[in-house]
């Protein structure tokens, strides 16, 4: 049979309608949350030699942003492990910390940035929920 295969766009990158999506959607929002600690874990060891102008730049250069990178490093390895409640809680701390910036600097800088890694957060929390209500106990199905 002759199908036409659909063109996948970015947004497909976020369908979840099968076992496999579902792990993915779960390790893409890991792997972001490791992404935003080690670039923000970047930013917080800068912190200790140096100062910006730029008051959004200082912002980040508090060596103290280093807490954040911990916490977003445990959330992180706890939805590598299909966690809920961390993917849950990284949603809502990604809120609030993105509402908490562009509260202190006055204008909000990194926008869209911030909406694509929510994006990634949303859809890692879509999949935690989604496997624990169908593939919890299936066979994980493996490319090997």
């Amino acid at each position: 049979m002759n199908k036409i295969a659909k063109e996948k766009t970015f947004l497909d990158t976020f369908s979840i309608d099968d076992q496999d999506s579902c792990v993915k959607a779960i390790k893409y929002g890991g792997i972001a949350a490791m992404v935003s600690a080690a670039i923000t874990g970047v930013f917080g060891v800068a912190g200790f030699s140096m100062n910006a102008p730029d008051k959004a730049i200082n912002y980040f250069l508090d060596p103290w942003i280093l807490v954040d990178v911990a916490l977003l490093v445990v959330l992180g390895i706890f939805v590598f492990r299909k966690s809920r409640v961390a993917a849950t809680i990284l949603v809502l701390y990604f809120v609030a910390s993105r509402l908490m910036v562009w509260s202190a600097v006055g204008e909000m800088k990194g926008w869209f940035v911030a909406v694509i890694y929510l994006f990634f957060y949303v859809n890692a929390m879509r999949g935690t929920y989604v496997w624990h209500s169908k593939y919890r106990s299936a066979p994980v199905k493996t490319d090997a």
